[in-house]
């Protein structure tokens, strides 16, 4: 266990840089009794940063003159992070693929690099350590993404979410329920959610926001019955720009689904194999077979749909050979997204309770990039997560033209979001003030069920 000691007042970051190189690291309060420190100084606008080891130390420094509080702030959480990072990369002789970057988004750091007068490329790489590999990874999200990464007034995305899954998968953290554990919450839940996106519509139309794009998201949409997403469809009195569903699951899909999709206007939807090893699927407790990823993706193609497959690198059992194997079976299928997750494992997921240890997954994911690539994919959006093996990332890759706009606007948070549902959190972009503020709804089914009103309410003053 790896005790960290530091005054800075965002511990938590620090400490989350440590874990890069050591992931059972813990805050202590005393200096005297911590393994690594991070002690910051003032001297009127000059912030000074020393990390140390029993046997190294760091020094940086940041002048924070001719800024606001925000920007600040920014580089003193920029140099803080970086002068831990440069002790432990001195300290262990290792080297991250993002070097000492923590956040979710390194394409808005390019963003804000740039506004701030830097070339963000040459600071990526000289000042804060990440590979030359990495940082041409966000260029070119950055270019496919073009004008579409834009912030537009007066717009906002819909997200519809349905917290239901058939069976849960052993990566997976999220609060989502097996419906049929769940059964006698589903009927409830759907007239709660109804209710929901009817006056979170009407709410939009009375303020004059234009909704552009919908996304049933989850969970896993089709584990309900085609008779209940005809029901919940049914509230969508739009005609957004670009509807998705989530799919997901092969052993959801079936003709009557997908012509209820199709019927009401979606256009994209997902089928996730994971992986096309059935060992594989089987130890993950996936309940589909290989061949029913194939079989729904022959059924999806006669509706016309625009198609997105999900690959995990760093599955339980799936080595190097086998992961090659499963993105050259999804390129083979050309469809017109694959988004390739590293394996993150969070609390909460059955896996992060074993211990599990995922392997080779740096090889796996510049495997994914350099085949994709080469059959005519780019890279258009990319999110990173904490706990993610090797410390990299998720990537979302289309063929031209075919890049998801919802999932732009929501990874590069450039588009409001109105949100229903149970754990669905709706979010206000404030460009002037350059802040975003959140409205989030339980997380739970039952709680959301029987307090509907209240997180409609929160939505619409966060709106205004």
């Amino acid at each position: 266990m790896t005790k960290l000691y530091t005054n800075f007042c965002f511990p938590a970051e620090i400490n989350d840089v440590v874990k890069l190189f050591f992931i059972d690291s813990i805050l202590v309060e005393d200096v005297a009794l911590c393994d690594l420190s991070l002690i910051e100084q003032q001297d009127g606008s000059v912030f000074f940063y020393v990390a140390r080891s029993a046997e190294l130390s760091e020094k940086l420094q940041t002048d924070t003159a001719n800024t606001d509080e925000l920007q600040a702030l920014r580089l003193r959480k920029r140099y803080a992070k970086l002068s831990m990072y440069n002790l432990l990369v001195k300290l262990t002789g290792k080297q991250m693929p993002w070097g000492s970057l923590t956040g979710i988004r390194p394409t808005k750091l390019a963003d804000q690099l740039e506004r701030e007068g830097l070339d963000w490329r040459k600071t990526f790489i000289e000042i804060l350590g990440v590979s030359e590999t990495k940082t041409n990874l966000v260029a070119d999200i950055l270019a496919t993404q073009g004008e579409l990464r834009k912030h537009r007034e007066g717009c906002a995305d819909l997200y519809v979410g349905i917290p239901f899954c058939v069976s849960r998968c052993s990566y997976c953290s999220f609060t989502s329920g097996e419906i049929g554990r769940l059964g006698k919450y589903v009927d409830p839940y759907i007239l709660a959610l109804k209710q929901d996106i009817k006056a979170t519509l009407q709410f939009a139309q009375n303020k004059k926001i234009i909704v552009n794009n919908v996304y049933f998201g989850g969970g896993t949409p089709t584990s309900l019955s085609a008779l209940q997403l005809d029901e919940l469809m049914s509230c969508i009195e739009i005609k957004p720009v670009e509807y998705t569903v989530e799919a997901g699951r092969p052993d959801t899909i079936d003709t009557d689904k997908l012509t209820v999709l199709k019927n009401h206007g979606v256009q994209r939807i997902s089928i996730n194999p994971q992986t096309f090893n059935q060992s594989v699927l089987d130890v993950i407790g996936r309940k589909h077979s290989v061949a029913d990823i194939y079989d729904k993706y022959a059924l999806a193609q006669k509706y016309g749909f625009v198609v997105n497959m999900d690959l995990i690198a760093g599955l339980p059992t799936e080595n190097f050979a086998m992961f090659c194997h499963s993105v050259d079976e999804a390129i083979a299928l050309q469809p017109d997204n694959i988004t390739v997750h590293t394996l993150a494992l969070k609390h909460g997921s059955v896996l992060k309770e074993q211990s599990y240890g995922a392997c080779d997954v740096g090889r796996m994911v510049d495997y994914s990039r350099e085949r994709l690539y080469a059959a005519g994919y780019m890279p258009y959006y990319m999110y990173r997560q904490k706990y993610m093996a090797e410390n990299l990332e998720n990537v979302g890759y289309c063929k031209p033209g075919k890049a998801c706009l919802y999932n732009i606007g929501i990874m590069e948070e450039v588009s409001d979001i109105l949100a229903c549902g149970a754990n669905a959190i709706s979010k206000r972009i404030l460009s002037a003030e350059n802040r975003i503020e959140r409205a989030a709804n339980a997380k739970d089914v039952i709680t959301y069920i029987e307090r509907g009103d209240n997180y409609l309410n929160k939505k619409f003053q966060l709106f205004g």
